[in-house]
């Protein structure tokens, strides 16, 4: 040894305090318990996945607003039969003019509120709804009043755009 140093072997393996060491017990239920809470987490996620995919499908209203654009007849359905200050969930339906629904490809929602000084706007989150011509649209109206929606589509009916006025509550 040169000049004194231990060797690497030499040093003692750190200890680990006994109350840190699982029982044999613990230990042998420890893959039962680890796949029990992956089940369940899985279980969880998947029952939130079709809450929300089928929630999207079933989800109805009372229409509260009809424009006609072009050749077609835009509806807005909202559980309230309005829209409400806060958080919206829509459900916009496209339909021809033999009452039909259609797919209209992409399309914008979006809330403008013109007050002198200050000017509101707010885009809408939107997603086909699971049937044809159907989407849903999640849309925050940042106060009670009187609204103007936009709404506008491009796709294979062409491309189209209307304006709705709307009051939140």
């Amino acid at each position: 040894k040169k000049r004194g140093l231990k060797e690497q072997d030499e040093q003692e393996p750190p200890s680990v305090p006994p109350a840190l060491i699982p029982s044999e017990g613990v230990r042998r239920r420890l893959p039962g318990i680890i796949a029990t809470v992956i089940i369940v987490a899985v279980l969880i996620y998947g029952a939130n996945f079709a809450w929300h995919k089928f929630a999207e499908r079933n989800m109805t209203g009372t229409p509260f607003a009809t424009q006609t654009v072009n050749d077609l007849t835009v509806t807005l359905f909202s559980p309230g039969r309005q829209l409400k200050a806060g958080n919206n969930d829509l459900l916009i339906e496209f339909r021809d003019s033999r009452g039909e629904p259609v797919e209209v490809g992409s399309v914008k929602f979006e809330l403008n509120m013109n007050m002198p000084g200050m000017q509101i706007n707010e885009g809408a989150t939107i997603q086909p709804a699971g049937a044809p011509g159907r989407y849903r649209a999640r849309i925050k109206a940042d106060m009670a009043g009187d609204w103007t929606a936009k709404l506008s589509y491009k796709g294979p009916r062409g491309d189209g755009q209307t304006t709705f006025r709307v009051t939140a509550k």
